[in-house]
């Protein structure tokens, strides 16, 4: 690292906004840890709830029961279980329903898989929690095709905004099409949760790089070291470059610290189990052939050039601004803005812009998941690609006008 950016790093690392801004993402991090290791919960053979730190060991314990393949043959044999569970008087209270005794000793430990045959057979805008009760194994034979078939009710619903087309639709089912079978079935609690609050673990970065980065060209206008500078040998040119790659670096640093944080503090109580398992274990309806944590690096990967993304409009903002407050405004609209705008019921090309927003793209779980494509000279492109690469050429494009704005200011 050359003198210039090693400057520029240390007038960033000492500014107050630094040691606030970090101290509030890792304070944001456990804060998500922590919610939801106290919203953990299970009971136990006994009878006796389990809560927090008690409950993850047990439901680790009978997710791991069913890890492999999520065969034709496991979801028979977990129908076939149910149906003696339920047609066993024993079980039953006198409302003909199953007694939480018989629950929690006979159908706790079946909670994941019977939560998947739920979802394949239920209709395809709702779960019926009772559909199992109607079941025979041999019908449970279907649960690949049944999913199928729901995907291609999803695809064909009634939207306003405007059905996707034919050839989106099949572009849909050969996605789904090409996931391998059977799927990999596996304890995947801790990724579960991971998932859950990382979009608030990136949001807030991005709000941090925003703080941190506003005054990088900015502060100079407001403090008249912009005279100095441009006037200085290396003013033109090394040193807008040195605050580039100093930007970029603290930017980079900050997602590493808080996603490292959230995500190794969130797997070291629920445990790393999971991640080959097939990301239909979290959304079953996925069209993506990804593995658990295939799904989070992309997940990261959106979240974080999304990050960045807000890191080169600060960047560009403050090159032409005189004063950092008015950029950290305009970032505050930019990145919390769009949240505030429900989804059109009227138009897909607005509901599609409005999805490359910082503020919407760090759901990076969503734009993976989700079944929406981009229309590009006839070329369909998922969601989460167009995204990344929306994002890779906005930055791109940012950076040099943000070099030639500070390079060409005029000092007055």
């Amino acid at each position: 690292m050359d003198i210039l950016t090693r400057f520029e790093l240390r007038k960033i690392m000492r500014r107050k906004s630094f040691f606030i801004g970090i101290t509030l993402v890792i304070v944001v991090a456990l804060l998500g840890v922590w919610a939801l290791v106290s919203g953990a919960y299970i009971t136990d053979k006994d009878g006796n709830d389990l809560k927090g730190l008690e409950a993850i060991p047990l439901r680790k314990e009978y997710n791991r029961q069913l890890a492999g393949p999520l065969t034709m043959e496991k979801i028979a044999a977990a129908v076939k279980h149910h149906q003696k569970v339920i047609h066993d008087p024993k079980n039953l209270n006198e409302k003909g329903e199953l007694t939480n005794e018989a629950y929690v000793t006979y159908k706790e430990q079946s909670y994941q898989i019977d939560t998947l045959i739920r979802f394949a057979f239920s209709h395809s805008r709702e779960y019926d929690h009772y559909i199992i009760d109607s079941m025979t194994p041999s019908t449970a034979k279907t649960f690949y095709q049944e999913r199928l078939d729901k995907v291609q009710e999803y695809i064909d619903r009634d939207y306003t905004p405007g059905n996707a087309s034919a050839k989106e639709n099949a572009f849909f089912m050969r996605m789904n099409k090409s996931i391998p079978v059977p799927f990999q079935m596996d304890y995947v609690t801790g990724w579960e949760n991971v998932f859950e609050n990382l979009q608030f673990i990136l949001l807030i970065s991005a709000f941090v790089i925003a703080i941190w980065l506003a005054p990088v060209f900015a502060g100079e206008y407001q403090s008249g070291a912009d005279a100095i500078i441009l006037s200085s040998r290396y003013g033109r040119n090394k040193v807008i470059a040195a605050k580039l790659k100093a930007g970029l670096i603290v930017s980079l640093g900050l997602l590493a610290a808080g996603l490292g944080t959230y995500t190794l503090l969130m797997l070291g109580i629920f445990g790393f189990d999971g991640g080959s398992a097939s990301v239909q274990m979290i959304k079953l309806f996925a069209p993506v052939p990804f593995t658990v944590f295939q799904t989070y690096l992309w997940a990261i990967l959106i979240g974080s050039l999304a990050c960045l993304i807000v890191g080169a409009v600060t960047l560009w903002l403050s090159s032409r601004m005189s004063t950092p407050f008015p950029v950290i405004i305009v970032i505050v609209i930019l990145l919390i803005g769009p949240l505030f705008f429900p989804a059109s019921k009227s138009s897909r090309l607005y509901n599609h812009i409005m999805n490359l927003f910082p503020g919407k793209m760090v759901d990076g779980i969503t734009r993976v998941t989700e079944y929406e494509v981009y229309s590009v000279f006839g070329q369909l492109i998922p969601s989460y690609k167009f995204a990344t690469g929306f994002a890779v050429i906005v930055i791109a494009l940012l950076l040099p006008f943000t070099y030639r704005a500070f390079k060409n200011h005029q000092v007055v």
